[in-house]
């Protein structure tokens, strides 16, 4: 269908192209052996029938072209104005709309294209002859029902559909849930953990990682024991030196007994390592009967990065495809040619950084809940860390944090100087805005500062001295500004407020080592003004020039406030 305000909508083309559609006689031929029958028929226009009203129905007239004669063929058209002449005379009218002209009305109102289409879809499914006086054609075959897909398989909003629609809370979290089941499944195949994604998981099995290294099956099985009967409780171990692999799988006999494990078990303490627990989407059982060849474990954990400690350095068993995929370092180094002779051991890569930092590192990387940083001392190794490895993901999570409210407005010079060292220029610009609040020649020394260079802290010296310089060239008293004590009278009307005096001489002493307007404005400071003016009147000239003040304050924080 195609609309035009207040003018009209014309439908009636089964192609949904424009240029469809035939004659009665011309469809009903195409069926048969007959002689072929023109594609359009002369249109009968009456010149007593005009487009006087709105929901006149006329034919819509086909121009000529090469080789074929115009007229009219399945297309029409109905009028949504009153006394539209320019259609008379060029369409022949044959009928009008009695009933439903809401519809109308809801028609003119819609969204469409600048072909004029609707945004969303208008059907025709049912229509209501009240009167035909002219008998059907010889041939005419009426269809059992209306068209319920649309020819043109329009990717259009379907006449049917609310596009706002929403979903309840419930069915909403449901759907969302099972799209991150089905993306956590599809991983897990990548990796080579499910045969394919589509595999249904065991519902009594739990997952239990991050283990150390020490801790046995009996050591497990005594702990979760307490949730309810164990059928099986295996820590997996490499089969060719036996070691750990710091991950196990929990058989209950109930299910409600793993679920109340879940809930209780996770993030516990256990051998001094914080263990995750979740609901198995592994093949555990194929690895306990033995389907699996203890090379095949290679593929689920095939890397171990080993921390820098001298004495009982942890290992982390990890993915290649995950380290590869999130830090292109890594990809690098996994391209390289491998010894063949040591293809049968898992590699281990060891790294300079501690447990702690390579711990928290790793989970930023996968796919788990970030772990949370409660100190920029905390922070700035990771970053450290993930800058080294490029990690682009964890260095974008970590520069989000690092301007953060609780990082940035406690700590401003720390998080511009952690910002320059690591060449973050965005982040620098923004920490720069803060630090103008802070007194920076005499804010205690960081650690962070020892690797900046002098051109980035020059910079910010820089800013705080160009934006101390335009502020203050901003104070300016206006004359008409009075205060009935100080030059109220004929005998100091030239003259200016006290209070403006003590304002200006102790703002300007404020703004040279903090060039905002967070402290000059203040209470605080307005009342140590006028106490120091020493005028009884003072106060209230003050309180009456609350819009100059407002106006200065306003032009002081449109200064630029960043590099």
């Amino acid at each position: 269908m195609v609309l035009s305000k207040d003018f009209l909508a014309q439908a009636g083309d089964p192609t949904a192209t424009g240029t469809g559609g035939e004659s009665i006689w011309s469809h009903i031929a195409s069926g048969s052996s007959s002689s072929s029958v023109p594609r359009y028929f002369e249109p009968e226009i009456r010149p007593k029938l005009k487009h006087t009203s709105r929901g006149t129905v006329s034919m819509a007239v086909a121009p000529a072209l090469e080789n074929h004669k115009g007229g009219c063929g399945s297309q029409f058209f109905i009028t949504l104005a009153d006394n539209i002449d320019y259609l008379d005379g060029k369409h022949a009218v044959f009928g009008h709309v009695v009933e439903g002209l809401d519809t109308l009305d809801k028609m003119n109102d819609v969204f469409t294209d600048q072909d004029g289409r609707p945004f969303k879809d208008i059907r025709i499914r049912h229509v209501v002859i009240l009167d035909d006086p002219f008998p059907d054609p010889p041939g005419l075959v009426q269809p059992p029902s209306s068209p319920t897909r649309p020819p043109d398989n329009s990717t259009r909003i379907a006449e049917d559909e609310d596009p706002l629609a929403t979903l309840p809370e419930e069915e909403e979290e449901k759907i969302r849930r099972e799209k991150a089941a089905a993306a956590s499944a599809l991983t897990l195949e990548m990796v080579g953990d499910l045969p394919f994604a589509n595999v249904r998981p065991p519902e009594n099995v739990l997952f239990v990682c991050k283990l150390n290294s020490v801790t046995r099956d009996e050591d497990l099985e005594l702990i979760f024991s307490r949730f309810g009967t164990i059928m099986s409780c295996q820590v997996i171990r490499d089969k060719r030196t036996g070691d750990s692999l710091q991950y196990a799988f929990i058989e209950f006999d109930k299910r409600e007994d793993a679920e109340q494990a879940y809930f209780k078990m996770q993030n516990v303490l256990v051998d001094d390592r914080r263990i995750w627990v979740d609901f198995s989407q592994s093949r555990s059982q194929d690895y306990r009967d033995g389907a699996i060849e203890p090379l095949e474990l290679t593929f689920w954990f095939n890397v171990v990065l080993q921390s820098c400690e001298t004495e009982n350095p942890t290992q982390f068993h990890v993915h290649r495809c995950i380290l590869s995929a999130a830090s292109p370092f890594f990809h690098d180094m996994f391209t390289l040619p491998q010894d063949p002779t040591v293809s049968h051991h898992i590699p281990v890569v060891p790294v300079s950084e501690a447990r702690g930092i390579l711990e928290t590192l790793l989970q930023f990387v996968y796919p788990v809940e970030d772990p949370y940083l409660d100190s920029l001392d905390e922070l700035v190794p990771i970053l450290c860390a993930a800058v080294k490895y490029d990690f682009i993901g964890v260095i974008t999570v970590l520069r989000k944090l690092l301007v953060s409210h609780r990082f940035i407005k406690s700590e401003p010079l720390r998080v511009y100087a952690i910002a320059s060292r690591f060449e973050l220029e965005n982040e620098a610009r923004i920490a720069s805005e803060y630090t103008l609040d802070v007194q920076i020649l005499d804010a205690p020394l960081s650690e962070d500062l020892k690797h900046i260079t002098a051109y980035s802290y020059h910079r910010l010296l820089d800013l705080h001295r160009r934006r101390a310089r335009d502020t203050i060239a901003l104070l300016k008293i206006p004359p008409d500004i009075k205060c009935m004590q100080c030059n109220g009278s004929a005998f100091s009307i030239h003259m200016i407020p006290k209070w403006w005096y003590q304002f200006e001489k102790k703002a300007k002493e404020e703004l040279c080592v903090r060039p905002t307007s967070a402290v000059i404005f203040g209470m605080q400071f307005l009342a140590q003004v006028v106490m120091d003016a020493e005028c009884p009147r003072c106060a209230g000239s003050i309180l009456d020039a609350w819009k100059f003040l407002e106006a200065l304050k306003k032009g002081i924080d449109a200064l630029p406030k960043r590099l």
